[in-house]
């Protein structure tokens, strides 16, 4: 039994938010796992953009219908960021776990990888191309995440309960797969700080893997903030909407 307040608090808040870790800690190491195993050569021969552009948006839809009830499968710390600055997430220490549960699983998948295809051992990190400056990559790493962020946050406020959307996880694969697309020939499109860090972990540090941190992160904090501030319905907004003949809700 608890013996104290603090001890009765910390088990309170263990109960309420272990299902939730344990799924980011298991969506993000599937979604490593098969995302870079996509990405492994054949033959010698590099894989198309497209299979890993599309295996990471597939295995992104899968993720969201499985763990995404219990907890809102970001399996990514920038979108974490976002969701605890758009107030989805309740405090900064659910967020953090959050992010921890993600790093985890993250290295668990990339070593679940070189367990099963040892050629994994120098596939799936993340660099900015040849030719293309740290501040160029920064910018672009930070603006396909802030694009990402900015429809997470867009899902999140048209969420209602009583008619949830159905799309949501299609919605999600496709925007990703389309943003890897985008980017993947100049930065790998990392998108994720867990992503990049687990091949970087295990294949050595470099000196440009602090861009797959600050680009994502800055890029999803300033789209949720702006999303927030200009793009979120505004209560008066919904009321004016509702009190609307059905026959006169039509958008301008």
């Amino acid at each position: 039994m608890p013996t104290n307040e603090s001890e009765r608090s910390v088990g309170a808040w263990v109960r309420r938010w272990w299902r939730a870790l344990l799924a980011e800690l298991v969506a993000t190491a599937l979604l490593v796992l098969l995302g870079i195993a996509a990405m492994l050569p054949v033959g010698g021969e590099a894989r198309p953009l497209s299979h890993p552009a599309l295996t990471f948006g597939f295995i992104v839809v899968a993720n969201v219908e499985i763990f995404g009830p219990v907890s809102g499968a970001h399996m990514n710390p920038a979108l974490t960021l976002a969701a605890l600055a758009a107030r989805r997430l309740p405090a900064a220490a659910a967020a953090a776990a959050y992010a921890l549960a993600q790093l985890a699983g993250a290295l668990l998948g990339f070593g679940a990888l070189l367990a099963l295809a040892p050629a994994a051992a120098t596939s799936g990190a993340t660099h900015p191309a040849p030719g293309l400056s740290l501040a160029a990559a920064l910018a672009l790493e930070a603006t396909l995440t802030g694009t990402l962020a900015m429809l997470a946050c867009a899902v999140w406020a048209a969420h209602d309960q009583q008619r949830p959307d159905r799309a949501v996880s299609l919605k999600f694969g496709l925007a990703l797969a389309g943003l890897i697309y985008a980017g993947g020939p100049f930065t790998g499109a990392s998108l994720n700080p867990a992503r990049s860090f687990a091949p970087a972990l295990f294949q050595g540090m470099t000196a440009d893997h602090w861009v797959y941190w600050v680009g994502p992160l800055g890029g999803a904090l300033v789209g949720a903030l702006v999303h927030r501030a200009l793009l979120a319905p505004r209560p008066e907004t919904r009321a004016s909407r509702d009190a609307l003949p059905l026959a006169d809700k039509r958008e301008p």
